[in-house]
């Protein structure tokens, strides 16, 4: 097997969601939060959580959503109910703020998520998209990058990794962040998945949630989970099995709705 065929799987996306529907381009004004009381120095997305240790998760939105009630003004003024939040507003004219609160959410953390899928059919799927990403996502992250990186947004930017095993030629992996990349080293049956998290697109650094199955990934087959690792422009990943080494290659911007 040469260097190219390590990537057996191709551009292999799955999507995002823990039903395995695609997310779509937001097109709902992009809410500015600010909330340094919960951890959260600044956000920004179509949809904005904010997590407090006591009230569980606040979800808020400048446009109707299933669950969500109006709220007054996303103005950059301060929010004051359900719960004080320090700022909320937009980059354009204010919008009709609209949020909803869930005290079951965010298992006592702080910190802030953003995301741009916009498309729900009733709030309990908007319920699960938002449990998936906060808890088995989000809260997952190794606790240093939480730390480091407090306010954690999913978009539909593109990351492009390289994959390099010994003196063979780098192979690209490409696919939306959240997406499950899917490739096969050189004389290694298995087939390995690697999910990437955009922590910082400016360096860029990315989180990369790995894991491996004897079967194809498409199939219902158990896959374990091989944990996290994070790698930047500068400081790639080197896994010990298989041997080979995530480079960052580049985070391209979400294209507009």
């Amino acid at each position: 097997m040469n260097g190219r065929a390590m990537l057996l799987l191709g551009l292999a996306a799955v999507a995002l969601g823990p039903d395995g529907s695609a997310g779509a381009d937001a097109a709902r004004p992009r809410l500015e939060v600010t909330d340094p009381a919960r951890g959260c120095p600044g956000i920004a997305g179509a949809f904005v959580v904010l997590l407090d240790p006591g009230r569980g998760a606040l979800l808020l939105s400048g446009a109707p959503f299933p669950g969500g009630q109006r709220l007054g003004e996303a103005a950059g003024a301060a929010l004051r109910a359900p719960w004080p939040v320090d700022s909320v507003g937009t980059a354009g004219r204010p919008q009709p703020l609209w949020g909803a609160a869930y005290r079951r959410l965010g298992s006592g953390a702080s910190g802030c998520v953003a995301f741009d899928r916009d498309l729900f059919a009733a709030e309990g799927d908007l319920v699960s998209y938002v449990r998936w990403l906060v808890d088995e996502v989000y809260l997952q992250l190794p606790a240093e990058e939480r730390l480091a990186f407090p306010a954690f947004t999913l978009s539909n930017r593109r990351v492009r990794l390289a994959l390099l095993q010994g003196d063979k030629p780098p192979v690209e992996l490409a696919g939306r962040e959240g997406a499950t990349l899917a490739f096969r080293a050189e004389g290694d049956p298995r087939t390995f998945l690697v999910s990437p998290y955009v922590l910082d697109a400016a360096v860029p650094q990315v989180a990369l949630r790995l894991a491996v199955t004897d079967q194809p990934y498409w199939q219902s087959a158990p896959k374990r989970t091989l944990g996290w690792r994070t790698a930047s422009a500068d400081q790639p990943c080197l896994l010990a099995d298989p041997r080979v080494t995530i480079a960052v290659l580049g985070v391209e911007p979400a294209p507009a709705p």
